[in-house]
């Protein structure tokens, strides 16, 4: 129990960078399970989610890779490079993989992206006026 609470307590600060992002991806969260999401942005979390439940860096696949050597408290399916509740960053359509987090530590061997933030069909309209 006390480490999974120092598990979260060392996401606070980029939690707060990203407070935006967090709060959307709670928000439409709760849209797609109501079923108020538009469609197409209920398609790009339904792909997104399909991609991390493969992905060898979200938590359950890369507790079971030894080579990856990694340990968890946390019960719930989190994103090991960027620590964000599956479910949230994959339904925050501003984020981009959490990926992203390792190629900036790491700039010297970035990796690939395997999904990046949406534009909604609005966001499109609004840039082509």
């Amino acid at each position: 129990m006390i480490g999974r609470f120092i598990e979260f307590l060392k996401l606070v600060p980029r939690g707060i960078k990203n407070a935006d992002k967090i709060l959307e991806g709670i928000v439409n969260n709760v849209k797609l399970n109501n079923g108020t999401l538009p469609e197409d942005e209920q398609e790009e979390i339904i792909r997104r989610r399909l991609i991390c439940a493969t992905c060898p860096f979200t938590s359950s696949n890369a507790v079971t890779n030894t080579a990856l050597n990694y340990k968890t408290d946390r019960i719930d399916e989190h994103c090991i490079h960027c620590g964000c509740p599956i479910a949230t960053k994959t339904a925050s359509l501003e984020a981009n993989c959490g990926i992203e987090i390792y190629n900036a530590n790491n700039p010297t061997t970035p990796m690939k992206l395997k999904w990046e933030s949406y534009k909604t069909k609005e966001d499109e309209s609004e840039t082509s006026r």
